[in-house]
């Protein structure tokens, strides 16, 4: 009868054989399967302008980030600020000015760097559109002023006529229609002298929306029609609903009322094929999406037939030598399952040693944490006597968290110390702001982010933007176009 030990030796010989055997053969059939894929900075940069053409713009920030990733390691500065540049734009168009900004000056400062004049003027152009939305009217002037200088001296006049319909953009948000007036006639100039038409009919409109704030009823009424027909004439459908919708509302604001109707039925008819036409965009891409998932799986079971008719061979000899060795594997097991159950045995009794050991350090934890909050509490509750003293106060009310309606009122209280009037002005204000949108507010005052406000209040990012979102909306018909605008108004 075999020795023990022989036996055993014998079985894990044979194992290991059958496992080099499958491994070759699995990694044979995996270099078969997984082909390189291309995965360069300019395709990633193709895809992501397509994306943002589609207006998929948060599928389009992940192309360009993945781009700039690689063209950033590559050292190409030239490539490095283009990117940073769409990056910006796709940040803006998700409505995160802060990083769109950060993503136009740095692209700035590698333009300015390597002589990169236009991508400068563009940087300058995009910043002055988030300083106007952000009604910082000075700061937007200077940055569009510098656009302007650029591509005056570049004689780019498309760039140009941009730049000018900007800064007439900025007078009128700021309530200064004659300087604007000036502004979308010289973009006009411009846009005149390389036949640009879809700025030419940019600027029409812009000139009836001026023309109908002065009142000037009959410029207003003709600038809406030339707007129209170059709309017509470059086949955009975007910019003849812009076109239709102009004039809908100037003829409504001179009580012409059935040519307002008219031309609002219209604007209603194009902007509904706009939307079927994105519609149907997305159904293609879906469509052709799937498409190439199909023929992927169409690919992967090929290559699994393959790969199974090429280890027929070894199964069968695999066969073989387990049925030369079930009977050795039967005594080994006999020999064996005593051992493994003691094995277990103590490995389930170290487990379980190791989970109080936790269990004690996380109650040691709590109960640390929890008199650490008691002292704070309590320090906050003595009157204040140096109000040098506030900053360490702030940076112990941002260690907290807010995970319960209590927790919360205690929170609420201690800002209240440091910030006493706060609250009163929110309710002043005039506007409904529901509790979970003040609790947002409070922590925006401690210029806190979104990810570490979701962590102080127990919830996801997302849903931070999204109670931000819902609070911005409800300003808006209040005259706040941000929510970071009536914070300002609240604490200034």
């Amino acid at each position: 009868m075999l020795n023990k030990n022989k036996v055993r030796e014998l079985i894990i010989l044979c194992f290991l054989l059958l496992v080099v055997s499958c491994n070759k053969s699995s990694n044979d059939t995996a270099m078969q399967k997984n082909p390189p894929v291309r995965d360069d900075s300019a395709t990633l940069t193709n895809l992501g302008n397509e994306q943002w053409r589609m207006g998929n713009y948060q599928e389009a920030l992940n192309y360009f980030t993945r781009a700039y990733e690689k063209v950033k390691a590559s050292g190409d500065e030239k490539e490095t600020a283009t990117l940073l540049n769409n990056l910006g734009l796709v940040h803006w168009r998700l409505e995160n000015n802060t990083a769109a900004m950060e993503c136009y000056t740095e692209a700035a400062a590698i333009a300015e760097k390597i002589g990169m004049k236009r991508l400068l003027g563009l940087t300058h152009t995009n910043r002055a559109l988030i300083l106007k939305e952000q009604r910082d009217f000075k700061a937007a002037f200077a940055q569009n002023n510098e656009a302007i200088d650029i591509f005056r001296e570049l004689g780019e006049p498309r760039d140009l006529a941009i730049a000018y319909n900007n800064q007439g953009q900025i007078y009128r948000f700021s309530g200064a229609f004659d300087p604007a007036l000036k502004y979308y006639l010289l973009s006009l100039e411009e846009c005149k002298k390389i036949n640009y038409t879809e700025g030419m009919a940019t600027a029409y409109q812009n000139l009836s929306t001026v023309y109908a704030k002065q009142g000037n009823k009959e410029k207003a009424l003709l600038a809406g029609h030339k707007c129209l027909k170059l709309s017509y004439k470059v086949k955009s459908k975007v910019r003849i609903s812009e076109g239709l919708r102009e004039l809908s509302r100037n003829y409504d604001l001179f009580n012409v009322q059935d040519s307002a109707l008219y031309y609002f039925k219209k604007h209603y008819d194009v902007e509904k094929e706009v939307m079927e036409a994105n519609q149907s965009n997305l159904l293609s891409q879906y469509q052709a999406n799937l498409g190439i998932e199909v023929k992927n799986l169409r690919i992967k079971n090929l290559q699994n037939e393959k790969e199974i008719a090429n280890n027929r061979l070894l199964l069968t000899a695999v066969s073989v030598i387990i049925v030369l060795l079930i009977s050795a594997f039967f005594i080994y097991r006999y020999l064996s399952i005593i051992r493994f159950r003691k094995k277990q045995l103590e490995m389930q009794l170290q487990n379980s040693l190791q989970l109080i050991q936790v269990k004690e350090e996380e109650l040691k934890t709590y109960i640390i944490d929890l008199t650490h909050k008691n002292n704070i509490i309590n320090k906050l509750q003595e009157p204040v006597k140096d109000p040098a003293k506030t900053d360490y106060d702030v940076n112990e009310l941002l260690e907290q968290k807010i995970f319960t309606d209590d927790g919360w009122d205690k929170f609420k209280g201690r800002f209240k110390a440091i910030y006493p009037d706060f609250f009163r002005r929110i309710k002043h204000s005039g506007i409904a702001v529901t509790e979970a949108e003040v609790r947002i507010l409070v922590l925006m005052r401690l210029q806190l982010n979104g990810n570490d406000m979701g962590s102080i209040l127990g919830i996801s990012p997302q849903s931070v933007r999204a109670c931000k979102m819902r609070l911005k909306k409800k300003l808006q018909p209040n005259g706040y176009e941000s929510v970071e605008q009536y914070l300002q108004h609240i604490i200034s």
